[in-house]
C-alpha cells in the first residue's frame, strides 16, 4: 500500500492486491439487507467512536442526532448511502477502499476492515465515495471501478480534493448499475429487516434510519401479561445470564439478554434474535432463531410465541456478520444450555390459551348437521354402493392398540352413525388435549364397523376456528367425510395398498354427495 501526497500531485491510492480480487466479491453469498448492513455498521461506529464531540456539534448546527439515510433510485438503478456521522481524513479514506486493512480498534461493528469495499462491489462495480472529517476543512472524493480498472491493469486511484468553507462531517457512498434493482418485496424487505437489525439503535433516539425517504420505527412486541385471581400479575419476560463452554478454543462465552411469551402469537415474528455489540446478526421478520430442541417440529404454539433478545457480544461471526461461527460443536452446547434456561417459558407457550376452551355443548350443537347428513337415507344409499362386502377383518392387535387410546380420552365423543345394506358403521369423535405439534387428525378402526377420529385440540391449526360454530360445524364435517372416504379406500385397496388417488376420488364422492343431499333438502 502506498500513499502519495506530495505538493503539486494529485493524491492517490494504491491498491493491493491488484484489482482483480474486488471482481470476486461480485460471487459473495450476501443478502441485500446483510450488505447494506456494512454501510451502516460503519456509520454507526463512527458516531460511537466520536459521540462526545458529535453531540456538541449537533447541538450547534440544531441537528437532533445522527441521521443515516438509504435511498435506492431506481430510475438510475443506483444506492446512495450518506451519514452526518464523523466522517474520514485521508488515512481513514485509504483504510476504507483498500483490503485487509482493519480498523485500530477491531471490537466494535467494524472489525475486519473488510465490509465497504465487499458489499459495495457485491452492488455494483462502480461506486463512488465522498467524505470529510469533523472539524477538516478538506473533502475527498474517490471513484471505484472495478471493470474499468481490471481492463487497464490500474491499481491507483485518483482522490479529488477540495477545500471547505466550513466544517462539515459525513460520508456519501454511491453504488452505480445495481446488478440487481432493489424494487418490490425486496425493498420491503430490506426495510423490515434493517428495523429489526438496528433496533437498539432506533429505540435509543440517538440514531435515526431512513429507507427510501421513510424513518424506521421499531415496535416492541406485546409481551403476555397473565392476571390471577387474587389480582396479581404475571409478565412473561425474564433476564437471562449465563456462560457456554467453547471446548474445542478452551474458552467460556458469556450470553445475556432476555426471553418472552408473545401474545398474541405470530409466526412471522416469534423465534429469538442474536445480537452482537448492538445489533442483530441472526434473526428478524420471518428468520427467527428457532432450534428444533426448544420450539419444537412444525408450527407450534411455543415456535409462534417464543421470542427473546439474546446478546453475544464476545462472540465469534462470520465475515460478513451475517451468520454466527458455530465451529467446535459451539451451537450445540449453546442450545443445550438454552433449553434449560427456557423450559418454563416453553411450557408455558405451549399450553396457554387466550381464550375459554369450546365446551363438549358447542361441539354437539355444531355437529348437528353432520348427524343429519349421516341419518340420511339417500346418503347411506349412495355410500353403500360405493362398497365392496365382505370387508376384510381388522387385526385383533390393532384393535388392543387401539381400545387403549380411546380409554385416555377423558371426554365422551361425538357420535355419528351411518346405516349400510348389511350393517350400521359408527363414527367415534374424539377431541383431544395435546400438545400443539402432535398430529393434527387420526384415524383408527377397533372395530370393523367402528371408526374412532381423533381430533387435537391444541393444534395450531385449529385455533382461530374453535370457538366459531360455524367453522367448527364445517371442521368435524368434513374430517369425519374424510374418515368415511380413507375407511371406503381402505376395504376396496388391493393387497392392502391404499393408492393416493383412489383416495381422492372416494373423498371427492363423499364431499359431491354431500354437498348434493343438502341443496335438495334446501330446495
Amino acid at each position: 500500500m502506498g500513499v502519495n501526497t506530495l505538493a503539486n500531485k494529485p493524491l492517490t491510492i494504491n491498491i493491493r492486491p491488484p484489482v482483480s480480487v474486488y471482481a470476486t466479491y461480485r460471487r459473495l453469498s450476501y443478502l441485500p439487507w446483510y450488505a447494506i448492513a456494512e454501510f451502516v455498521d460503519n456509520s454507526t461506529q463512527s458516531y460511537y467512536d466520536h459521540k462526545h464531540e458529535l453531540k456538541e456539534a449537533y447541538k450547534k448546527e440544531g441537528v437532533k442526532c445522527l441521521k443515516i439515510m438509504i435511498q435506492y433510485f431506481s430510475e438510475l438503478n443506483m444506492l446512495q448511502i450518506y451519514d452526518n456521522a464523523n466522517g474520514m481524513d485521508f488515512a481513514e479514506l485509504n483504510r476504507a477502499v483498500i483490503l485487509n486493512s482493519p480498523p485500530a480498534n477491531p471490537s466494535g461493528r467494524c472489525e475486519f476492515g473488510m465490509g465497504l469495499k465487499t458489499a459495495a462491489c457485491w452492488f455494483g462495480h462502480k461506486w463512488h465515495i465522498e467524505t470529510t472529517r469533523f472539524n477538516a476543512h478538506e473533502k475527498y472524493s474517490v471513484i471505484v471501478d472495478v471493470d474499468e480498472m481490471s481492463h487497464q491493469s490500474n491499481e491507483e486511484l485518483m482522490v479529488e480534493v477540495a477545500k471547505l468553507d466550513r466544517s462539515e462531517h459525513y460520508t456519501k457512498i454511491s453504488i452505480f448499475d445495481l446488478y440487481k434493482p432493489l424494487k418490490g418485496k425486496t425493498a420491503k424487505r430490506i426495510k423490515d429487516q434493517l428495523t429489526s437489525m438496528y433496533r437498539q439503535d432506533i429505540k435509543s433516539g440517538e440514531i435515526e434510519i431512513y429507507w427510501n425517504g421513510v424513518k424506521l420505527e421499531f415496535q416492541d412486541p406485546p409481551i403476555l401479561e397473565e392476571q390471577h385471581k387474587n389480582g396479581s400479575k404475571t409478565l412473561w419476560k425474564k433476564e437471562i445470564n449465563f456462560k457456554v463452554p467453547w471446548e474445542s478454543e478452551h474458552q467460556v462465552l458469556p450470553v445475556k439478554g432476555w426471553i418472552g411469551i408473545r401474545i398474541p402469537g405470530s409466526p412471522r415474528d416469534a423465534g429469538f434474535v442474536l445480537m452482537r455489540r448492538g445489533r442483530v446478526i441472526v434473526g428478524g421478520p420471518g428468520e427467527g432463531y428457532r432450534p428444533a430442541e426448544i420450539f419444537g417440529q412444525g408450527n407450534t404454539f411455543r415456535s409462534q410465541r417464543l421470542i427473546g433478545e439474546i446478546y453475544l457480544d464476545d462472540w465469534p461471526v462470520s465475515q460478513a456478520k451475517d451468520a454466527l461461527d458455530w465451529s467446535g460443536g459451539l451451537e450445540d452446547s449453546f442450545i443445550e444450555v438454552l433449553k434449560e434456561q427456557s423450559k418454563d417459558y416453553v411450557r408455558k407457550a405451549e399450553g396457554y390459551r387466550t381464550e375459554i376452551k369450546t365446551t363438549k355443548e358447542d361441539m354437539q350443537e355444531a355437529a348437528k348437521e353432520t348427524k343429519r347428513l349421516f341419518e340420511s337415507k339417500e346418503f347411506s344409499s349412495k355410500i353403500g354402493t360405493e362398497l365392496l362386502l365382505p370387508k376384510r377383518p381388522i387385526d385383533d392387535d390393532k384393535k388392543k392398540e387401539d381400545l387403549k387410546k380411546v380409554e385416555k380420552v377423558s371426554s365422551g365423543p361425538l357420535i355419528f352413525k351411518l346405516s349400510l345394506p348389511r350393517e350400521e358403521w359408527l363414527f367415534k369423535l374424539f377431541w383431544q388435549d395435546q400438545l400443539s405439534d402432535a398430529n393434527w387428525m387420526d384415524v383408527e378402526y377397533p372395530q370393523n364397523n367402528e371408526i374412532h377420529i381423533f381430533l387435537n385440540s391444541n393444534h395450531p391449526f385449529f385455533d382461530p376456528y374453535i370457538k366459531d360454530n360455524s367453522m367448527l360445524e364445517l371442521l368435524q364435517k368434513f374430517v369425519v367425510a374424510l374418515a368415511l372416504a380413507e375407511k371406503i379406500s381402505r376395504l376396496n385397496a388391493k393387497n392392502n395398498l391404499v393408492d393416493a388417488a383412489d383416495f381422492r376420488t372416494y373423498m371427492n364422492l363423499v364431499l359431491k354427495y354431500a354437498g348434493h343431499i343438502k341443496e335438495e333438502e334446501n330446495d
